[in-house]
């Protein structure tokens, strides 16, 4: 396999960590910057607003720098703007800088996965895009756990300096590491927008958009959950590793299956099992006290598997339907990821300060199943065709 993805993971490792912890930091975020959940739900809205349409907007300014320096110059940009949140001292200002955070951190990723989908043979893009998505998997597992612990412990802002620290390094590997001549994205908006035309593509925008409205909640508002089923929070560490746990074990099979069953197949049955997941979810708060702790490992780790099955496998289907266009097929699919983050930020920051956490699946199952409705239309790729037409 090409040397340049394993670089590339690396960094996506850093990346995924803050990505990933921020959810278990809201409660101390709140608690020291004198804000209710709800309302700390909106570092989770403005980054995702920005993660979706920052990138797009600077890769047209970056004209044609070189891959190289994008994602090296990025993940730096990503140190600075961790050591400024570190210095925040109001509310206002770190959704500021964690705002200008979104904008370096999807340009990192949008870059890196389009970067490994274009290098990949034919019939693997799935396994290589799988690398990129194994670095941020194995964040998961093991960065944020530990960097829950660390917050427990020592207070959040110490996680940033960490944080801080391993982007600087990973910035200056991806400079020294990586080769030159790499091209940069030279498309104008024109260019890019064109690919909306592809009736496929529009489709696999909208259920993508859905099903992070409705899923996301989840996610975002574990402290708020735990607390609803009576697990206390200082096993956040073992909740978000078991979190890890389902997202290394996908990251391990996810890209081939769907190199192998059809992306389009992959993506139908994660999103079926995500919604089991969520009805599991809801009938967490009649789980007995004593087994409330290992069940909800059991329910996170199960969401960490299927909702990553379920992006996996539409990033590669994306890329399928749209060969001509693979980077903006995908960027713009990870802006309506975050777009859809930003909606389920705010949608659920509403609902749990008025209903409370439980409200949260309830309103989610039927906004994953319209998804899965929207998904079933949107065309088969031309490698599932030859695949259906030789069985």
């Amino acid at each position: 396999m090409d040397s340049r993805l394993y670089w590339l993971a690396l960094a996506a490792f850093v990346g995924a960590i803050e990505g990933g912890l921020i959810a278990g930091l809201l409660p101390l975020i709140g608690a020291d910057l004198g804000v209710s959940l709800g309302q700390a739900g909106l570092v989770v809205l403005f980054y995702s607003l920005a993660y979706a349409f920052g990138p797009p907007l600077l890769a047209l300014l970056l004209g044609g720098v070189g891959r190289r320096r994008i994602l090296a110059g990025a993940e730096f940009g990503f140190a600075l703007c961790a050591l400024l949140i570190v210095l925040s001292t109001t509310f206002e200002a770190l959704v500021v800088v964690r705002t200008a955070l979104a904008v370096v951190a999807g340009t990192y990723t949008g870059t890196a996965m389009a970067t490994a989908a274009m290098i990949a043979p034919y019939g693997k893009r799935g396994r290589y895009m799988q690398v990129i998505s194994m670095g941020q998997a194995i964040a998961a597992l093991a960065g944020v756990p530990l960097g829950a612990w660390i917050a427990a412990q020592f207070g959040w802002r110490v996680v940033y300096v960490m944080l801080a620290i391993m982007a600087g390094l990973a910035a200056t590997a991806l400079y020294m590491r990586l080769p030159r001549g790499m091209l940069g994205d030279t498309l104008s908006i024109r260019d890019r927008l064109r690919v909306l035309r592809n009736p496929g593509v529009g489709r696999a925008l909208l259920s993508t958009l859905l099903f992070m409205i409705g899923s996301s909640p989840l996610i975002v508002y574990i402290g708020a959950l735990m607390a609803a089923v009576g697990v206390g929070y200082e096993t956040l560490p073992l909740v978000l590793l078991a979190g890890g746990i389902g997202a290394i074990a996908c990251s391990a099979t996810a890209g081939r299956m769907s190199d192998r069953f059809g992306s389009g197949r992959t993506a139908t049955i994660a999103g079926l099992a995500v919604i089991v997941v969520m009805a599991v979810f809801f009938g967490l708060s009649y789980v007995p006290p004593a087994f409330a702790l290992p069940a909800l490992m059991l329910t996170v780790g199960a969401q960490g598997f299927v909702g990553r099955t379920y992006s996996i496998a539409v990033a590669s289907h994306m890329a399928q339907i749209a060969p001509g266009a693979v980077p903006v097929a995908i960027s713009l699919n990870m802006s309506a990821f975050m777009i859809g983050m930003a909606v389920a930020a705010a949608l659920g920051g509403i609902v749990l300060d008025s209903w409370g956490s439980m409200a949260l699946p309830l309103i989610g199952i039927p906004l994953v199943a319209l998804a899965l409705i929207v998904w079933r239309s949107v065309p088969e790729g031309p490698r599932e065709r030859m695949d259906e037409e030789g069985s």
